[in-house]
């Protein structure tokens, strides 16, 4: 018996020994899970803070390359001439017209100084500053001792201490005015409205209920917008030391120049005097002759907090399988892998999705490059083609009343024919450079693209018979579209002239021009083919540049204004070719018109 009721202790010690021991196995796999599982979702996490920084620090950047290219603008209007008031009121118009197209930005003042850094000229117009010195201030000072020829000046954060917008938080950008020499001439500046640049690109960024969008100018230790989205203004030592030193070594270390994230503790807006930590991610960037940092940071808890429903999922598993423990180790090790399964497959699927929005905001950040270094050139081509179309009309005026009182014959008869068809051919440019320079609106309908394609060739019928070229059209049954007609039609006469003038070096026989168009996901693709001497690689990347062209007598806008219908469409235009093979050009165009990229249709 006793010995019985010995063995029987041994079993239960031996039962008891295993659950603990399955037990503590159990608890030590789990919580290493967990640790895994947020470690992960962390680095995911900051990876999405970081694409975040990125994308808005191009946007500042590409905003001050804007200030910048005006600013060139402003100086060239000195360039060779002395900065006096008497030159600032002959280009006052000038100056008007590029203060009007920074309306929607951030600047508050276009002035302009001489080289005693006495304000000679405003925009808008305000008596309290003009004719006041400002030699003392860096940006003057900055231009006349270190500036160069062509470089932008930002200075520190400051207010506003006269004029208007007295006690306002600006940015002063600059730009130094220089004769052919070097010699300091002037400066010519803008003032940014830093509250208005933060609350349009700085503080609308948040992430959570608590994460926010800071700006630092690394290059003068100064935080202008701080992490809990607020203006500040400071330098580090007095913003964040003594009391938040690792916050001050982790924007002391951004010197570098490189993107990274880190950590740091703060005060919780939800949990006052109690400091919580901030996970944080930083793109740095220069702008002008400084380095900024823009960074993103969220609270800890609340990162947490979005891991919860993968937390409260390892819970459920955890505690099935502790009731399970004396069941069997096998069933215990399936759900473990199940549950590492799931997670997985719920972090990749949320990388996937963060792959594709960075695709997008990729292809749209390109899209709207075109459309801003199209806008610049229309801008300065339109100002050109005022300038020299009154002088041109003069010109040919007093050619045809020389002509009719000296009544020139023989070799002077044709030197006069010469200049004015050179005349008339310069017209014609400057008609191609305002139409670049100023697109009608789009009217849009809906139109049948096969009726355009018919009305057009129609209409080149008998250059083609002309000519000797065969034409080939392969287009849907009834693709409509909803577009501009007349401005579609331009896109296809425009590929089709240049076509044609593309086989004027091939033999009669095998030219062939070929118009094809079908519709694929919601989309209308169009191309137009010819078998001419085709384009060189070193070429095509150029072909859509304004005024580049490789005519004779071309002026280099027809492709130009071309992928600015298509764009202004919603479409793109592209161009494939071999030499001595021809080309192809593809225009794609959404069915229902501008803004519908396809999405739910058939």
């Amino acid at each position: 018996m006793q010995l019985r009721k010995l063995k029987l202790l041994v079993v239960l010690l031996l039962v008891v020994a295993t659950a603990l021991g399955a037990f503590l196995w159990i608890r030590h796999t789990t919580n290493a899970v967990r640790a895994e599982a947020r470690e992960r979702f962390f680095e995911q996490y900051n990876r999405q803070q970081s694409l975040m920084a990125e994308l808005a620090s191009h946007t500042l950047e590409e905003m001050f390359a804007t200030f910048q290219r005006n600013l060139d603008l402003v100086v060239m209007l000195f360039e060779g001439k002395a900065v006096t008031r008497q030159r600032a009121e002959e280009v006052g118009e000038r100056l008007k017209k590029i203060y009007g197209s920074l309306a929607s930005t951030p600047v508050v003042d276009l002035v302009i100084f001489d080289c005693s850094g006495t304000a000679i000229a405003i925009e808008p117009a305000d008596s309290y500053t003009v004719g006041r010195n400002y030699a003392w201030r860096d940006y003057i000072r900055w231009a006349r001792e270190k500036g160069k020829p062509g470089q932008m000046y930002v200075s520190t954060f400051t207010r506003m201490e006269g004029g208007k917008r007295r006690g306002d938080k600006a940015l002063i950008v600059a730009e130094g005015i220089y004769g052919p020499r070097g010699e300091f001439l002037g400066v010519a500046g803008c003032v940014l409205d830093f509250e208005k640049l933060a609350r349009k690109h700085i503080l609308p960024i948040r992430i959570g209920r608590h994460g926010h969008a800071w700006l630092a100018d690394i290059s003068n230790r100064a935080i202008l917008v701080g992490p809990s989205g607020r203006l500040v203004g400071l330098g580090f030592d007095e913003a964040f030391l003594p009391r938040w030193p690792r916050l001050h070594d982790l924007l002391v270390s951004m010197k570098s120049g490189k993107p990274g994230s880190g950590w740091y503790d703060y005060l919780d807006a939800e949990i006052p005097d109690q400091p919580v930590r901030k996970l944080a991610s930083f793109y740095p960037f220069r702008v002008g002759n400084r380095l900024w940092s823009l960074g993103i940071s969220t609270p800890e808890r609340e990162v947490d907090e979005l891991l919860s429903t993968f937390m409260h999922r390892q819970e459920a598993f955890a505690t099935t399988l502790l009731a399970a423990v004396l069941g069997g180790a096998t069933l215990l090790m399936g759900i473990l892998v199940n549950w590492n399964r799931i997670l997985t497959a719920e972090v990749n699927h949320h990388t996937r999705a963060l792959s594709e929005a960075h695709s997008r905001l990729e292809s749209t950040f390109d899209e709207l490059l075109v459309a801003k270094k199209v806008a610049a050139v229309g801008h300065l081509a339109l100002g050109l083609a005022h300038e020299i179309r009154n002088p041109l009309s003069a010109i040919q005026m007093n050619m045809q009343m020389i002509r009719k009182k000296i009544a020139p014959t023989g070799i002077l008869r044709e030197n006069f024919s010469i200049v004015e068809e050179e005349i008339r051919r310069l017209n014609r440019l400057l008609k191609d450079v305002l139409d670049f320079a100023r697109t009608r609106p789009l009217r849009l309908q809906t139109a049948e693209l096969g009726e355009i394609v018919a009305r057009l060739l129609q209409l080149l019928a008998q250059r083609l018979e002309e000519e000797q070229i065969r034409s080939e059209v392969r287009i849907d049954t009834s693709l409509t579209l909803v577009c501009d007609p007349e401005q579609i039609h331009q896109v296809l006469l425009n590929l089709v002239l240049n076509a044609c003038e593309a086989m004027q070096a091939t033999p009669p026989g095998e030219r062939l021009l070929a118009i094809t168009a079908h519709g694929r996901d919601g989309m209308a693709l169009l191309r137009v083919r010819d078998t001419g001497g085709g384009i060189p690689p070193d070429r095509q990347d150029q072909l859509f540049e304004p005024f580049f062209t490789t005519k004779a007598s071309g002026g280099g806008l027809g492709l130009s204004i071309l992928q600015t219908i298509v764009l202004r469409h919603g479409g793109s235009v592209s161009v494939e070719s071999e030499p001595g093979r021809g080309a192809v050009f593809t225009v794609t165009l959404p069915l229902g018109g501008p803004g519908d990229k396809g999405e739910g249709q058939p």
